[in-house]
């Protein structure tokens, strides 16, 4: 099944040509290779049995932005897991009187969406290519699937998100009790 983004929902297309302007996708057979070689970087899938990782493998299809193009808008459901093979972006909040606000700057190897994706809540914030760059994609249902098939997977993320917590946790400590 092709899948790429007409304004800013997913839907199934007949065309293969990029005249797609939420970013040219690639079938998951196309590439897989290339999809190995960048989701074996990711801490989520680095201790999975070869089974479970061919599986998430060809779950993933490829899309690609160009400069500037939004990849996610805050507040539209989460279609997906990304992972990033190049390029790089900008994660921001955007105020209703215009003001950006970035939270992260993403690049080789990163994932986002994880919250959206894993609670089923909106896109916690705008996702935007600051050049080139092409991800990988893990559709939303997909990856909840993966989780009730592959429990190892499950504990993986926890681990993973935990430590992100972990982390944020520590910069509101540095932010209110050093300051």
């Amino acid at each position: 099944c092709w899948i790429g983004k007409i304004g800013l929902t997913c839907l199934p297309i007949v065309s293969t040509q990029n005249d797609d302007p939420g970013g040219s996708v690639i079938r998951p057979s196309s590439s897989s290779q290339d999809a190995s070689k960048v989701l074996s970087n990711v801490s989520y899938f680095k201790g999975l049995d070869s089974g479970a990782f061919e599986t998430i493998v060809r779950s993933a299809y490829r899309q690609d932005y160009e400069s500037g193009q939004l990849v996610i808008l805050e507040g539209e459901p989460a279609s997906g897991l990304y992972v990033v093979q190049a390029g790089g972006l900008k994660v921001s909040k955007i105020a209703l009187d215009g003001r950006e606000q970035t939270l992260q700057l993403l690049g080789e190897h990163e994932v986002f969406n994880a919250v959206s994706v894993f609670t089923g809540a909106l896109n916690q914030a705008t996702v935007t290519a600051l050049e080139p760059t092409r991800l990988w994609v893990i559709d939303r249902n997909r990856m909840l699937e993966l989780l009730d098939s592959h429990p190892q997977l499950a504990r993986l993320i926890i681990q993973d998100l935990a430590g992100r917590v972990s982390h944020l946790i520590t910069l509101v400590e540095d932010l209110s009790l050093r300051s």
